[in-house]
């Protein structure tokens, strides 16, 4: 800073740190291109800055730093050519503070203190005016904040398209932010010819993964023009690592070395990381493109990129190319060797390499009352791809002292809407209770709620009475392997059908209680408490037949998925 710049009167250095022509300066502190502060000298207790903190005249913030709790980002306060320090507080006019000078390590800013709406962080982060931080949050170099943080439960970008050459996101979030290469590379000013923004995104608990917002087998191939420079925009949204790999191809990473920038084949992008590389198209013909995570790869975050020229090839309009050449920079070649013999058309007009796969999940959950003589069955199975499956569905199913007391089956068409909701319909075929056995359609919608609440609502239709199922739970962790289950279930109808033992109003309400241990994923012991009490109608319909309207249960079993 020089001697015209000035910090206001409430924003005062201690009296007993005073930087004056005087002081000397670390031979490795010094202020302007070769003078830093001395790791001694600070700021009061109130305005104090934190480690790794650089100033310069657009004020950048190194990538580790902290802020304070309370600590707003707004128009307030700028740090920059107009603000002075206090007037017994100068530095000499000849002492700057450049792009890279670091103030010392014991520097704090104060809860209160305001930034300019315009400052920058180190690498591109950069920090709504306004924004509080809360305490101890720390800024990953690179990432962007917003006033939520919120990680995106949907893909926010659908399909594949290539933009104009008008966008550049710096390297951010990455452990590439220093890797250079030894050698020239690339030449940095030749012209992108467009842009490909790359969303990396998945529905994890379900194996579902995208590239904007679509598996591979709904997308078409990505089509590159030869002798061009196309730009990759990757931004990770979910919550897992994604190894991208390239075949045929070197990525240029654009991460600020300019001709030194390194070439890769695979770029691991982690989460809510943004990687920006560079493409030159040398080759011909099409190349895979894929998560080197192989599941994810399998089950639908990979492309196929794919030359102009072997669709004309495949259609007689040109001929195959064989120019091999090499170019000024190390291990970049320009290959297009195109295949004489004949093309397979149907690989070039749709190229896929791993088309929706059929999938299957069968939970099976099994226990006893040895207090009652009762045993309890619930079976739920989904069998299809990844966005269609038929649902077969029997929810506690009860025998007690031998005869059946609860059975009845959804045989359902189950649909994904969206990363945490289906909807369903089909048909039902009810046994117990009921005089009589009967079917009836169904419709339903199942999913998560807010707060990890577990719903599955169903709604069925018998002689003029809508009946309606609703069931609600939630898991809460206790220890690693160790959770409680709290649930609540009703069944209410809007007519009272005899022969069915349906009855108008509230028929029925279950609460339980269910610890339970994992072994290992997919299997679990538990011991479930469960109260349930009959109402109306359907009370009468229970003590007609001998049942009791309401019952108190311990049962003991055994969870399985497979």
């Amino acid at each position: 800073m020089n001697s015209d710049k000035k910090m206001n009167s409430d924003k005062k250095m201690n009296s007993d740190k005073k930087m004056n022509s005087d002081k000397k300066m670390n031979s490795d502190k010094k202020m302007n291109s070769d003078k830093k502060m001395n790791s001694d000298k600070k700021m009061d207790s109130d305005k104090k800055m934190d480690s790794d903190m650089k100033m310069d005249s657009g004020m950048k913030m190194d990538s580790g730093m902290k802020m304070d709790s309370g600590m707003k980002m707004d128009s307030g306060m700028k740090m920059d050519s107009d603000k002075k320090m206090d007037s017994d507080k100068k530095m000499d006019s000849d002492k700057k503070m450049n792009s890279d000078k670091k103030m010392n390590s014991g520097m704090k800013m104060n809860s209160g203190m305001k930034m300019n709406s315009g400052m920058k962080m180190n690498s591109g982060m950069k920090m709504n005016s306004g924004m509080k931080m809360n305490s101890g949050m720390k800024m990953n170099s690179g990432m962007k904040m917003n006033s939520s943080m919120k990680m995106p439960t949907e893909p926010t970008i659908i399909g594949d398209t290539i933009s104009p050459p008008n966008s550049f996101q710096k390297t951010i979030g990455t452990k590439y932010q220093d890797l250079t290469s030894a050698v020239k590379t690339n030449d940095p000013n030749k012209s992108v010819d467009g842009v490909i923004n790359m969303e990396l995104f998945g529905y994890m608990d379900r194996f579902i993964w995208f590239i904007n917002g679509i598996p591979e087998y709904k997308a078409h191939p990505i089509l590159l023009e030869p002798n061009k420079r196309y730009r990759f925009i990757f931004t990770n949204t979910s919550m897992m690592r994604h190894p991208m790999h390239i075949h045929g191809h070197w990525f240029i990473l654009r991460n600020g070395h300019g001709s030194y920038d390194p070439l890769l084949h695979t770029l691991d992008i982690a989460p809510g990381a943004t990687v920006t590389a560079d493409v030159d198209t040398d080759a011909s013909g099409q190349w895979f493109f894929h998560c080197h995570l192989l599941y994810h790869m399998m089950t639908g975050m990979s492309r196929v990129f794919q030359y102009s020229t072997i669709i004309e090839i495949a259609k007689g309009e040109a001929k195959p190319q064989n120019v091999v050449k090499s170019t000024p920079y190390f291990n970049r070649p320009i290959v297009r060797v195109d295949e004489v013999r004949p093309l397979d058309t149907s690989l070039v007009n749709h190229p896929m390499a791993h088309p929706a796969g059929l999938w299957r999940a069968t939970f099976l959950d099994v226990g006893a009352d040895p207090f009652h003589n009762a045993q309890r069955l619930t079976y739920k199975g989904l069998y299809g791809p990844d966005y269609n499956k038929l649902e077969l569905y029997t929810n506690d199913a009860e025998m007690s002292k031998g005869s059946v007391e609860n059975a009845d089956i959804d045989i359902f068409y189950w649909r994904l809407i969206s990363q945490f909701w289906a909807i369903k319909a089909g048909a039902n075929y009810f046994n117990r209770p009921a005089q009589t056995p009967y079917w009836q359609p169904g419709i339903g919608i199942e999913g998560l709620m807010p707060y990890f609440i577990d719903t599955n609502i169903r709604g069925y239709f018998y002689r003029g009475s809508a009946k309606l199922d609703a069931e609600f739970s939630r898991d809460t962790q206790i220890t690693n392997n160790f959770f409680i289950r709290t649930g609540i279930r009703g069944i209410l109808a809007s007519k009272t059908v005899a022969i069915a033992e349906i009855g108008s109003g509230l028929n029925q309400m279950r609460y339980i209680v269910r610890p339970y241990y994992r072994l290992m994923p997919g299997l679990n012991l538990y011991a479930e408490y469960e109260y349930e009490q009959d109402y109306g109608a359907f009370k009468t319909f229970q003590l007609s037949t001998g049942n009791s309207s309401k019952q108190n249960t311990l049962t003991f079993g055994i969870g399985i998925l497979f």
